[in-house]
């Protein structure tokens, strides 16, 4: 009887490994399958993935062909990648993305969170198990702790039409300060404060839109506080925009806004019962979060942010697993517990709060309906316009605060707020020159306040970030926003260049002979081969984006930047190698130079880079040999003239 049961499981066992190898499993490269449903369902692939090497097994078995989407979902999901709808005919190709997730998701979401309370007192005990859960998965109370007690750092006043501005610098931990202005009434008495929390707009709080909003409100009778994001505007001078994309910035500028909120309060000109909390995108995520933490606020108004099912696109939002909270929890639940205090939620139709409307608002009423304070929750949806603060969304927030704080409605003009430029606004000065001699000059010193170790992406990402800021200042633009976007496009590529070459290491090549020289690949071969396969939207988003900013001269020297300079340095020892240069060679020279430059800025090491001039500086010499030239015989002349030179300079020296 063992021996037909044994016999029984090996027969299975083959059979089971005969079924599994089937045919090769039917793979097909992904890029294949791809190109394939595209054509199937006649729609459009975006691709934000590496699909290089990338191999579907069963791949036709994969495809439904009465569904894309279900298509997409079966081969996808091999390689954690998902699809977004842009609309029905195209579709973008994603890494999955934690904090990003369908409007359906959010709907399913809020469908299971309402079963968990029916009533008041259900909700409340909710609260308590949220209230405490986020504070811990937020770590935030151990970084207060560590707060040093300082009084802040305060500019002159500057006046303008109905309310003034007043810079300031407050040090949270040791060394690192959060910057800001402040907007207040010209008139006296008691004023109600918002607090402005920045969010991922261009040129941050210096931009156009918030200043109009923030003059406006103070104009009506409100102090407003605007102040940078963790390692934007002059926060970026201390910890570089790199330490923005890190979980610690979301628990620093939370660590910020409640800090501020503390010295706010110590003022006479403020009304400790009228305390307002307005920000957009990145700044509405703060919003939310510093009304769970804090019951000292009345009023809350997230703009173009709330959303069940999106916590945010930027470390410094999700970056600390708060959506885990009480067994899983989103913006909208955190938001309601503001009841039955007001708020207003704004929103627009071509972000993910599109859903606002269906699905977020009515399940704010419902919460707020606990209370019997359904009309203390508004939503102004504006579902022809983006993600901006512009005209319309400022409105909304002008009549949310004039019916909530009893604000000025008549002085409600935006024509008479002074536009100030960001030296104007900046606490230390926009490099940097009046910061304090403790202030704190690397995220590094940030980092060992925080249990988390060092992240070595986060380091070389702020190396980056410093590289590519230094290389922008040599331009000498005399442009902020454009300098912005240069810098971003040179760290973006120069971090995707890391990354393609982190990720595809040399040991991906297989071993083989270099045609070119007859002998077997070496490493460095093999490395340069590996890194040569990156995908070309690499470079050409690179050389698109330097081109949108900078004239052609400009962007020579920024490719010169990431050569240290090979073509000057070469194109001078073609010149003192080859006798009489013609105009027609060193054109040939110059220009083969260039396209060994252009080519080597994708590459990561300075040996991969040498290799890349050595290929186009073996074309100079074949051009020289074919046109009469003798690169042989130039080349030792040259080193024996060199030699020459060296043996009479040491004679001279001995004689005298």
């Amino acid at each position: 009887m063992k021996k037909i049961v044994l016999s029984l499981i090996i027969l299975l066992i083959s059979i089971t490994s005969y079924s599994q190898s089937f045919e090769t499993k039917f793979a097909k490269p992904l890029s294949q399958v791809l190109l394939e449903i595209s054509a199937r369902f006649n729609v459009k692939l975006k691709y934000d993935v590496d699909t290089l090497g990338k191999v579907v097994t069963y791949a036709d078995f994969r495809i439904r062909p009465y569904s894309v989407e279900e298509s997409l979902t079966n081969v996808l999901s091999l390689f954690d990648y998902k699809f977004v709808k842009q609309d029905d005919k195209t579709y973008k190709i994603k890494n999955y993305e934690y904090p990003r997730r369908t409007a359906e998701d959010g709907k399913k979401m809020l469908a299971y969170l309402n079963t968990l309370y029916k009533d008041s007192t259900e909700w409340n005990a909710r609260k308590v198990c949220l209230r405490k859960e986020v504070r811990e998965k937020l770590q935030i109370d151990s970084v207060l702790k560590k707060r040093v007690q300082s009084k802040p750092i305060i500019s002159k006043i500057r006046k303008f039409d109905g309310y003034s501005v007043q810079n300031f610098a407050i040090e949270t931990l040791p060394g690192l300060y959060v910057c800001g202005s402040i907007y207040s009434p010209l008139a006296g008495g008691k004023h109600a404060l918002i607090l402005c929390p920045n969010g991922h707009w261009g040129n941050g709080r210096y931009n156009d839109d918030l200043q109009k909003r923030f003059g406006t409100l103070s104009r009506m009778g409100a102090t407003c506080v605007s102040y940078d994001l963790f390692g934007w505007g002059e926060s970026e001078l201390q910890v570089t925009q790199a330490a923005h994309q890190t979980s610690e910035a979301h628990v620093i500028q939370i660590m910020n806004g409640l800090t501020i909120l503390d010295y706010m309060l110590t003022r006479k000109d403020i009304d400790a019962t009228k305390v307002g909390v307005n920000g957009g995108s990145g700044g509405g995520s703060q919003v939310v979060l510093l009304t769970v933490l804090d019951k000292r606020f009345t009023a809350a108004c997230p703009t173009v942010s709330l959303s069940s099912h999106f916590d945010g696109g930027c470390p410094c939002e999700s970056g600390m697993p708060i959506s885990l909270a009480c067994g899983g929890t989103n913006n909208a639940e955190l938001m309601a517990m503001f009841a039955p205090r007001p708020v207003c939620v704004i929103s627009d139709g071509k972000d993910w709060t599109a859903s606002v409307p269906e699905l977020e608002f009515p399940y704010l009423q419902r919460i707020y309906g606990f209370y019997n304070a359904g009309n203390k929750v508004t939503n102004t949806h504006l579902h022809a316009e983006g993600h901006d603060f512009g005209p319309n969304k400022r409105n909304a927030v002008y009549d949310f605060f004039i019916s909530t704080f009893g604000l000025n409605a008549k002085k409600l003009d935006e024509t008479k707020v002074t536009i100030e430029p960001k030296e104007a606004l900046c606490s230390f000065g926009v490099k940097g020159e009046k910061m304090p001699a403790n202030a704190i000059r690397s995220f590094s010193d940030v980092e060992k306040y925080f249990t988390k170790k060092n992240n070595a992406k986060v380091s070389s990402d702020i190396d980056i970030s410093i590289r590519a800021k230094t290389w922008v200042e040599t331009l000498q633009l005399n442009d902020k926003e454009k300098e912005s976007r240069v810098q971003t496009v040179i760290s973006n590529h120069l971090k995707a260049v890391r990354d393609w070459h982190n990720s595809h290491l040399y040991t991906t090549i297989p071993e083989g002979i270099n045609t070119i020289t007859g002998r077997p690949f070496d490493n460095l071969d093999r490395e340069v081969i590996a890194n040569s396969a990156k995908p070309k939207s690499v470079h050409e988003a690179l050389m698109k984006g330097l081109r949108k900013d900078l004239t052609e001269e400009q962007v020579e020297k920024v490719l010169d930047k990431y050569t240290i300079g090979k073509v000057a340095f070469t194109m001078q020892g073609y010149k003192a190698i080859v006798p009489n240069l013609t105009q027609t060679e060193e054109a040939y020279i110059l220009n083969q130079l260039k396209l060994a430059r252009e080519q080597a800025v994708d590459f990561k090491s300075m040996k991969a880079i040498s290799i890349i001039f050595k290929i186009h500086k073996t074309n100079i010499e074949k051009y020289l040999n074919d046109n009469g030239r003798s690169w042989t015989k130039m080349f030792k002349d040259f080193t024996n003239k060199i030699k020459a030179d060296k043996e009479a300079k040491k004679k001279v020296t001995e004689i005298e």
